[in-house]
C-alpha cells in the first residue's frame, strides 16, 4: 500500500469516528431535550389541574355552605346568603380562568371530566340561590359531584403518569350520614 493510500485509509477513520461521534452526541442531546420538555409540560399540567380543582374546591365549598343555609343536607356549615353569593361569584370568575390552561394542557379526557364536574357544580350553584329540588334530587346530585370530582383526578393523574393506583372514593364526603346509610327522609 502506497504512503498516500494509507493516509488516507487514516483521514477515513477520523472523518468517519468524528461523524459517529457527532451523530451520538446529537441523537443524546435530542432525547436529553425532549426529556426536560416532557418534565416541563408535566409540570405546567400538573399545575393547570390542580390550579382548577383548588377553583372548584372553593366553589363547591361556598355552594355547599349556601345549600346548607336553604336546609338542604350537608356538613358543611350554613353561609349567609350575601357573603355566600358573592364568593360564589368570584370562584366561578376565578374558574373561567383556570380553565383556559386546562383546555391548553389537558387531556381530552380530564378535559370533559372537568367540564362534567363543573356543570354539576353549577347545579349545585342553582340550588344553592334557590332552585328548589327534593333532597333526593340533591343527594343524587352530591354523589354526581363526588363521582365527576374522581373522574377528574383518575384523568389527570392518568395524564401525568401517576401509577400509584386507584384512588378511593370521594362520592359521599358531602352528604350526613343519615343520607349516606338511606336514613334521611325527604321534605320536599
Amino acid at each position: 500500500m502506497t504512503v498516500v493510500a494509507q493516509q488516507m485509509v487514516a483521514i477515513l477513520g477520523v472523518v468517519i469516528g468524528a461523524g459517529a461521534t457527532y451523530a451520538a452526541t446529537m441523537i443524546t442531546e435530542r432525547t436529553k431535550w425532549r426529556r426536560s420538555q416532557a418534565a416541563r409540560w408535566d409540570d405546567k399540567r400538573l399545575a393547570a389541574y390542580n390550579d382548577y380543582a383548588q377553583v372548584l374546591r372553593g366553589y363547591s365549598d361556598a355552594a355547599f355552605r349556601l345549600a346548607a343555609a336553604q336546609g338542604y343536607p350537608t356538613i358543611s356549615q350554613p353561609l349567609d346568603l350575601e357573603v355566600g353569593a358573592q364568593r360564589l361569584a368570584d370562584a366561578h370568575a376565578e374558574r373561567a380562568v383556570r380553565w383556559e390552561a386546562v383546555m391548553l394542557l389537558g387531556s381530552p379526557a380530564a378535559v370533559a371530566a372537568g367540564r362534567a364536574w363543573f356543570e354539576d357544580l353549577v347545579q349545585l350553584g342553582h340550588i344553592a340561590q334557590g332552585l328548589t329540588v327534593s333532597h333526593t334530587e340533591f343527594g343524587d346530585l352530591v354523589v354526581s359531584i363526588g363521582l365527576h370530582r374522581d373522574a377528574f383526578y383518575a384523568c389527570a393523574r392518568d395524564d401525568l403518569g401517576v401509577t400509584s393506583g386507584v384512588l378511593p372514593s370521594s362520592a359521599f364526603t358531602r352528604m350526613p350520614p343519615r343520607m349516606i346509610t338511606g336514613g334521611a327522609s325527604d321534605p320536599s
